[in-house]
Parts: C-alpha cells; sequence; structure tokens
C-alpha cells in the first residue's frame, strides 16, 4: 500500500503542476455554471433541482476525464521513465493503481466545487437533498469507471493527445450508442443494451434511486480496466 500512496502522490503533485489541469478544473466548472444559468434552476418560480444540470453531466465527462488521465501513463512512455519504475520495487498493479488513484483524487477535486449550487439553492429554497446526492453518487460512479477507462487509455500510446482522443471517443460513442440501442431494439438485445447503458444507469440515480447493480456495474467495469492497464503496462516488459 505504501508503493501505491507513492506512485499517487507523486501522481498528483505532476498533475497540480500541470496548467493542463487548471483548464480542465476551470472548463469544468464554466460548462456546469452556463447548464445551471441555461436551466433557469435559479428562475423564480422554478424547482429546486439540478435534475437538468446533472442530465448532461456524464456527456461532459466522456470529454473530460480522459483529459485528466491522459498524461498518467503516456508521458512515462514519452519521457522515457517507464524503464525506471519497472525496475523500481513495485509491482506494475501497484503502479497503475497509485496512478488511477490519483486521477479519481484529481476528479473529486474538480467535482467538489459545484456542490456550492447545492448550498445555494438551500438558501433560496428548498432541494431535495437526498436526490442530490444520489445524482452526486451517480457523478463519482460515472468517474471510477471513466477513470479506468482513460488510464487505459493513456497506457495504449507515448502521445498525449492521442491518448485522450483512444479516451474520449469510445466512451462518447459507447454511451450514445448503448442508450440509442437501448430505446430501439426489443428482447433481449434491449436487456443487454439496458444493462450497459452508461448514461442510462446514471439516470437511475439521479432520479435519487441508489440500486445495488448499479453501484456494482460501475465498479466492475473499473476493474476490468484497471486489469487490462495492468496487462498493457506487464506487455511492455518483453517488448
Amino acid at each position: 500500500m505504501r508503493n501505491v500512496l507513492a506512485i499517487m502522490q507523486r501522481e498528483l503533485l505532476s498533475l497540480f503542476c500541470s496548467p493542463v489541469a487548471y483548464i480542465v478544473i476551470a472548463g469544468y466548472l464554466l460548462i456546469t455554471g452556463v447548464s445551471v444559468l441555461w436551466s433557469g434552476a435559479f428562475a423564480p418560480g422554478k424547482p429546486a433541482s439540478l435534475v437538468e444540470v446533472f442530465f448532461w453531466a456524464p456527456w461532459f465527462l466522456t470529454v473530460i476525464v480522459p483529459a485528466i488521465c491522459m498524461r498518467t501513463i503516456s508521458e512515462e512512455y514519452r519521457a522515457g521513465t517507464m524503464e525506471k519504475l519497472m525496475t523500481a520495487p513495485l509491482s506494475d498493479s501497484q503502479m497503475v493503481l497509485g496512478k488511477y488513484l490519483a486521477s479519481l483524487v484529481f476528479f473529486v477535486v474538480m467535482l467538489a466545487p459545484t456542490l456550492v449550487y447545492l448550498f445555494l439553492m438551500q438558501a433560496y429554497g428548498s432541494p431535495d437533498w437526498g436526490q442530490s446526492l444520489a445524482s452526486y453518487l451517480g457523478l463519482l460512479l460515472v468517474g471510477v469507471a471513466f477513470t479506468a477507462f482513460g488510464v487505459f487509455a493513456s497506457s495504449l500510446t507515448s502521445n498525449q493527445v492521442v491518448a485522450w482522443i483512444l479516451g474520449w471517443v469510445p466512451l462518447l460513442l459507447f454511451a450514445v450508442l448503448a442508450r440509442f440501442a437501448a430505446n430501439q431494439v426489443e428482447g433481449i438485445w434491449r436487456a443487454v443494451f439496458q444493462q450497459i447503458n452508461v448514461v442510462g444507469r446514471y439516470e437511475t440515480f439521479s432520479k435519487g434511486l441508489i440500486t445495488t447493480d448499479g453501484v456494482v456495474f460501475f465498479l466492475a467495469v473499473a476493474m476490468l480496466f484497471i486489469f487490462l492497464t495492468v496487462k498493457v503496462v506487464e506487455s511492455r516488459r518483453w517488448r
């Protein structure tokens, strides 16, 4: 565990020393703020709810989370420091997990300032805190899964821009296609696409419903891509 924490600390310092990190945070907060104003969440007579804002959140994250993760492993390849990490007294799984946790912590830091909207609503109305907190849990779980995929994409290339594209495009296509197919097909295929419909599962949380299968789904996706990332890194040892 000490090795994991050391890698996580190293990665967090690297992230917060990069201007890209602050651009990503500022971009996310700007998009969220515009969404709040556009939805009229604070307009007189409107329900004290961020449902309309939360609705768009997963789509924003398909772009933003890969940007957070794009440098995690690809930068090690580019700088030639991966070989040093491979000869250090830590396993590939510890290295990958440390980098993943650092990206996840950064995601939480990025998400935290948006809680101010809930407190503002409390000052001017009576928001449903249960529904809002369930929505934030859903966002956190989406981030858990998307971050794992973003780190996996970063492990595939030494180019950060390519890593971002490899993270963003598949996530966006998967979210769009799974949601579209779940509403178009019938029978067993409908059930299959409903199971992998990331946006649909998130919307369940945004309605205030916390389901066990939804939590397990996002955690399982994260574990799958962390495992695949470890395998990609391990394959580098034999090249």
